[in-house]
């Protein structure tokens, strides 16, 4: 028969498992949502996941989210993508380690959804 501290050691470990498969799956889902942007801007410095796009406004040229921490570092060498000029959700589910800055294209507005973090 366990002990009552056999029975709690497995009851620790339960929520232990349970909390890290919690953990994974925020960072899949993302943990924070920026505002909406009309303009180019810094959403985030340091490394993350970037889960979505969601475009609010089209305008009439596409935009870009980029993986570096200041707007005037924002290259084609360092695009994580493309933010098309037509409303609606984008699933990326891109990795990032420098930072989030969003370039928005012209008339257009979106956010993006992203977890931080390693």
């Amino acid at each position: 028969m366990a002990s009552l501290d056999d029975i709690a050691t497995i009851q620790k470990n339960g929520v232990l498992a349970i909390n890290t498969v919690n953990q994974t799956l925020a960072r899949y889902f993302g943990t924070n949502t920026s505002q909406t942007y009309a303009a180019s801007a810094v959403v985030y410095t340091g490394p993350g996941r970037l889960v979505n796009v969601s475009v609010t406004v089209a305008g009439s040229a596409v935009g870009a989210i980029h993986n570096c921490s200041s707007v005037g570092a924002a290259t084609a060498a360092n695009k994580l993508a493309v933010v098309g000029n037509t409303v609606g959700v984008v699933e990326l589910n891109l990795l990032f380690n420098t930072g989030l800055v969003i370039i928005t294209g012209t008339g257009q507005q979106f956010n993006v959804t992203y977890s931080v973090g390693t």
